[in-house]
């Protein structure tokens, strides 16, 4: 991969999905406002379903992803075939059992805070998690190709159709607008893949290579699974323990928290099949080290100044757009402040997958998560308010984000200054312009539009010393020179 085509599908990936993302806010905006604190609550409690699904095939997904690279790459069209029917089968015996389990507890009335909302909203959600596998598994196909093109273009279509959609239908149906306009999107998306990719296989395979693709991938699929819980676990103590509206006032905060993840999750997506291969032998390993540690230094750079900028405009936007939610401001900052150091773990845990040392991340994962629900969860029963649980989640993720980067930097580099250097150019950023935008949201003239003019101008300044120390070396001239040079020979 030539780095000019890194750059453009790695660009291409993120801005499919912060158009994505901008549509999604738009639905967000209009479901909060249309549906209040106490049903917005709901909405984000539903979209557990949704998030939970893409887990049914238990693993058979992420050991294709492991498995087709490098398979595709020598063009071993009948393996790839066999490992592709193997995979179909947990697609959709996994998605059935999945689908029973959320009717089984549906039916005994769990969890209480969808009990008024009957039966065709969950449905409908449960519908969209099925379909979604689908995309899924045509999605890995195309991207072990290389077909990121495709994999952004149908990303696009399907949340820019079901999103306008549902800001169509909201007013009039509620959330099942919402769930229809969805639907209506994946539709178009699953049309947009099959055309990219009109000889992936849906038919049953080899229950023997079914099992070989979980046994494969199952450390893989949990640590994903881990990861979900660790960015969930702040919902679910909400659901156990608050109220619809404490959790319609959280759920303002997740939306803005989502941006963040998209440019690391872009680059990783781009990188994590050339990591699969370079492990398997077919790929320079050394080059593709480089790439992911420079991928590293540019987003640890840029993001933080980014979010930090935009942490300053939430009051004034919720007081505009959302006034009813204008409370929730702190707790916005602070889980946008959480994803930033969550998302510096992103690249290093794909390099970390993809390498080989799946186990010994997962075991981290798993130790940092249950450190991280104790303490989310014994905050929310003392304290089941959007702030307190934010800054409790925001624990969770640093301390999460902080041992896979010291994992990552052991394999990425040999020697110990190195391996500091790397951990701090992944951190530094996010901590000073985080406390700096903090600590300017309390200063400043009183008029919000004003002052958040005067602390976003203080916060840039604040950021252009580190840009300049940590800067150098991490290739940030070259990003727009690889944008706009002459296409190169794959």
């Amino acid at each position: 991969m030539t780095g000019r085509r890194f750059v453009r599908d790695m660009l291409g990936l993120a801005a499919s999905q912060y158009v994505s993302r901008a549509m999604l806010l738009a639905r967000g905006v209009v479901a909060a406002a249309t549906l209040g604190p106490a049903g917005f609550g709901s909405w984000n409690a539903l979209n557990l379903i949704l998030d939970y699904s893409a887990y049914a095939p238990c693993g058979a997904l992420q050991g294709l992803d492991l498995r087709l690279p490098a398979t595709s790459a020598r063009g071993e069209a009948q393996e790839s075939r066999r490992l592709l029917a193997g995979t179909w089968n947990m697609v959709v015996g996994g998605g059935a059992l999945f689908a029973l389990a959320v009717i089984v507890m549906l039916a005994n009335g769990h969890p209480r805070i969808l009990r008024g909302l009957g039966w065709q909203a969950p449905l409908l959600m449960l519908a969209a998690g099925l379909l979604q596998l689908v995309l899924q598994y045509v999605g890995s196909v195309l991207r072990a190709r290389g077909r990121f093109d495709a994999v952004s273009g149908s990303t696009a279509a399907q949340v820019l159709v079901g999103g306008a959609l549902g800001i169509a239908l909201v007013h009039r149906f509620g959330i099942p607008g919402l769930l229809w306009g969805w639907l209506a999107g994946t539709a178009v998306a699953l049309v947009w893949v099959r055309r990219a990719a009109p000889d992936v296989p849906f038919r049953l395979g080899a229950l023997a290579r079914s099992r070989a693709l979980v046994r494969g991938g199952f450390v893989v699929f949990a640590f994903y699974g881990v990861s979900l819980v660790l960015r969930s676990v702040d919902r679910l103590a909400l659901i156990r323990f608050g109220h619809p509206e404490d959790l319609g006032a959280y759920s303002v905060g997740l939306m803005a928290a989502g941006l963040v993840f998209y440019l690391p999750e872009a680059a990783a997506a781009v990188l994590y099949p050339r990591i699969v291969a370079a492990a398997d032998g077919a790929r320079d390993l050394e080059r593709t080290r480089h790439e992911v540690t420079r991928a590293q230094r540019t987003l640890s750079l840029l993001l933080p100044v980014a979010v930090a900028v935009s942490m300053i405009w939430v009051t004034p936007v919720l007081e505009l757009f959302l006034p009813q939610f204008v409370t929730a401001a702190r707790s916005v900052r602070l889980l946008a402040m959480a994803a930033l150091l969550l998302s510096a773990a992103t690249l290093p845990g794909y390099w970390l997958l993809g390498r080989g040392h799946a186990r010994a991340l997962l075991a981290a994962g798993v130790l940092c998560a249950a450190l991280a629900a104790a303490v989310v969860f014994g905050v929310a029963a003392r304290a089941p308010r959007p702030f307190p649980v934010a800054a409790a989640a925001c624990a969770g993720y640093g301390l999460f984000a902080v041992v896979i980067v010291a994992l990552a930097a052991r394999d990425l580099h040999a020697a110990p200054r190195a391996r500091l250097s790397f951990a701090a150019s992944s951190f530094l950023p996010t901590l000073w312009l985080g406390a700096a935008a903090f600590v300017a949201c309390e200063l400043g003239p009183p008029r919000p539009v004003l002052a958040a003019l005067v602390r976003s101008a203080a916060v840039i300044l604040l950021a252009l010393p580190v840009l300049a120390w940590l800067g150098r070396g991490a290739g940030l001239d070259k990003v727009a020179t690889l944008w706009t040079a002459p296409r190169e020979t794959a």
